[in-house]
């Protein structure tokens, strides 16, 4: 015990370091949390952000076609399916067996993006329906790929297996 410790002791009594100690155990500060959600100010919101969070939020649409179901397990990769309907789009598989979803970053990773190739037939009706799995984010068609705002690579993976490809 040090000399600043025992002059607090004797000015605050010697019940001090008892109600120190009862006063820093984890689980009581804990129960005295309370955690609420926090306050967003819509009047304060840039435009931009307006409309993607309103973009973003949407409820989801249903999908148009029909999935196979989903096998049991964590980590699981589903072989190569046909597509339960005739889809006027496919996607092929690379030259390893594996599907053309990957990540790319840029500038230092602050632009995330999902990049989605080897897509033939018609891109619109594939587009209008992978906005529906990744929740409206923006979706951009380049030649050779389509490209998506944000990190979507399990989602649209699983889609895509789903579908049968």
């Amino acid at each position: 015990m040090c000399i600043r410790d025992s002059i607090n002791a004797e000015y605050m009594g010697e019940d001090y370091e008892e109600k120190e100690r009862a006063e820093m155990n984890k689980a009581s500060i804990f129960k005295t949390m309370i955690l609420r959600p926090p306050k967003i100010k819509p009047t304060r919101i840039h435009p931009h952000a307006r409309r993607t969070r309103n973009r973003m939020t949407q409820p989801p649409e249903p999908l148009a076609y029909k999935l196979h179901q989903q096998p049991e397990g964590k980590d699981f990769e589903i072989a190569p399916l046909s597509p339960k309907e005739p889809l006027p789009f496919r996607v092929e598989r690379t030259h390893v067996g594996n599907l053309p979803v990957y990540r790319e970053y840029r500038n230092a990773r602050s632009v995330k993006r999902t990049v989605i190739r080897h897509i033939y037939g018609d891109i619109e009706a594939f587009t209008e329906e992978l906005s529906k799995v990744v929740s409206n984010s923006k979706i951009d068609v380049k030649v050779g790929r389509v490209e998506v705002q944000g990190l979507h690579r399990e989602s649209v993976s699983l889609w895509l297996q789903r579908l049968g490809f």
